[in-house]
């Protein structure tokens, strides 16, 4: 189980990497202007990337948690 939950979070961080890196590169398209309707969906995209990355990133501890209630 270890494996599978370390394997998630692994992913998941590598997400919040990738939608952090998207958006600053939106962001920065963005002030540098003009602004394009690409840009903020990029800003968007990103933004509901990094939510889904962090609730994966919660379900694995809880996942961890709660296997460890049981094993306890």
């Amino acid at each position: 189980m270890k494996e599978i939950s370390g394997n998630a979070a692994r992913i998941a961080l590598d997400g919040l990497s990738r939608s952090h890196a998207q958006a600053a590169t939106a962001s920065q398209r963005i002030v540098a202007g003009p602004i394009e309707a690409e840009d903020i969906v990029s800003l968007k995209t990103a933004e509901h990337a990094f939510k889904a990355n962090a609730a994966v990133l919660a379900a694995t501890k809880r996942m961890e948690e709660r296997l460890l209630d049981i094993l306890a």
